[in-house]
């Protein structure tokens, strides 16, 4: 299951008819499609409010904060809009 999400939200033309067969071989048809819907919300979820410069609402102590305090906190760009090589 975590080789799908990733293949999902990295490459996925990479998940093919072989791909979803070996998913058969631990899930149902049920589960892989509650899987794919929970997948894909997240993802566009995410996409959507990263599109929006939102930033998280908790700050690392777990204070429930507003957008401005947590672009303080955060920095210029959400975790989200930053590329791969600049967040690692």
């Amino acid at each position: 299951m975590l080789r799908y999400s990733e293949a999902m939200g990295s490459d996925p033309r990479s998940v093919d008819a072989a791909f979803y067969d070996e998913m058969r071989t631990v899930l149902s048809e049920d589960e892989i499609a509650e899987l794919g819907v929970f997948m894909f919300y997240n993802l566009g979820f995410h996409t959507f409010f990263g599109s929006l410069k939102f930033y998280p609402m908790f700050a690392p102590d777990g204070r429930l904060v507003g957008q401005e305090e947590s672009a303080r906190l955060y920095g210029a760009a959400p975790t989200s809009l930053r590329s791969k090589e600049a967040a690692e």
